[in-house]
């Protein structure tokens, strides 16, 4: 089977597909902090996750023409949104494995991920728009 990853529709579907998931795994892992009260991540791991992402977030933001303080500070935003995003989604993940679909209910997992593939198709065409021209 030969997939054509060139494919308008089938990049498209790609895309809003990984992204709805993501998505998914993120409401999951909020709900499996919210109910347990901590995070399967350890400290360690989620310090490291911040670390590489603010000193790559500081150096995007300078190279993009930012001062110092505004670079450690884009730094400091990004990687606090993604080392939250990215404990939240590893903590959905452990708890969608240890039977958080059957808790939810599958129709509802389906209903989520239809919705959260149309929301992320809707946020790529909005930013793709926002950003035409720009780079």
């Amino acid at each position: 089977m030969d997939v054509n990853t060139e494919n308008p529709f089938v990049q498209a579907l790609a895309v809003s597909t990984t992204m709805a998931i993501f998505m998914i795994g993120v409401a999951f892992g909020l709900m499996s902090m919210a109910k347990s009260g901590s995070t399967p991540v350890p400290m360690p791991v989620m310090l490291l996750i911040f670390a590489v992402i603010f000193i790559a977030g500081s150096v995007y933001f300078e190279s993009r023409g930012a001062d110092y303080m505004g670079s450690l500070v884009g730094g400091s935003i990004v990687s606090l949104t993604a080392t939250f995003s990215a404990t939240a989604f590893f903590s959905g993940i452990k708890y969608a494995l240890e039977g958080g679909i059957t808790a939810v209910g599958p129709e509802q997992v389906v209903s989520a991920l239809a919705l959260c593939m149309i929301a992320s198709m809707f946020l790529i065409r909005v930013l793709q728009h926002k950003f035409k021209g720009s780079f």
